[in-house]
């Protein structure tokens, strides 16, 4: 499996972007349950690794929760979006070749960014996410995962009306990943209401972990 596709689509967007939300395509804005999943595990004593920040929907309502959030936005024409706080400092960077300091963080978030790769690349991701933490660290994971089995879209999006890759591993799949990559204490929630998922083989899922 490739992802090309799908870079080449956040490739235009970024070309043509004009408002924050664009980044959802045509889905439903559900910031709101993700802001609330994450302020409740928030503590104004830590430090937020956020990859794949997008345009800030997440973050820009969570800079008074945290210490301070550290984002990770490839796209300059997405990041442009995020608060300017002295809180906050974005990198633009992509987060597979991502080298930051180790052991730096409180928590890490990873949101509706994880489809977007193969199973390799993702593996490699929540390794580095590991050695990103803190000892007793905590990712949270959210995204669109197989309910029976691995999906996988590759090819011509009608809904989006264009090329389009997105690899929705089973839950249970992505689970064992951080396992394998050395996360415990995995627990799995179901953060929105059910109209939210649309399609019947795939469900949002929010996924913690801790550092062991």
């Amino acid at each position: 499996m490739k992802n090309e596709d799908v870079i080449q689509y956040y490739d235009k967007m970024a070309k043509n972007i004009k408002v924050a939300t664009e980044t959802r395509n045509k889905a439903r804005d559900f910031s709101q349950f993700d802001i609330q999943f994450m302020k409740e595990r928030a503590s104004k004593n830590n430090t937020l690794l956020d990859l794949g920040a997008g345009t800030g929907l997440l973050i820009n309502a969570l800079v008074d929760d945290f210490k301070h959030i550290t984002a990770i936005e490839k796209y300059p024409a997405f990041s442009k979006f995020i608060t300017d706080s002295p809180k906050v400092e974005v990198i633009n960077a992509d987060v597979l070749s991502l080298d930051l300091e180790l052991g730096l963080f409180d928590m890490l978030s990873l949101f509706g960014i994880m489809n977007c790769f193969n199973q390799e690349e993702a593996t490699s991701i929540y390794q580095n996410a590991y050695r990103f933490l803190k000892p007793e660290g905590q990712i949270i994971v959210k995204n669109q995962l197989g309910i029976h089995e691995d999906v996988t879209v590759e090819g011509y999006s009608e809904e989006i009306e264009s090329n389009y890759f997105a690899n929705y591993r089973h839950v249970d799949k992505e689970i064992l990943i951080l396992e394998q990559s050395g996360f415990s204490n995995i627990k799995q929630f179901d953060i929105y209401p059910a109209e939210y998922n649309r399609w019947d083989n795939t469900h949002f899922y929010a996924l913690t972990a801790k550092k062991q």
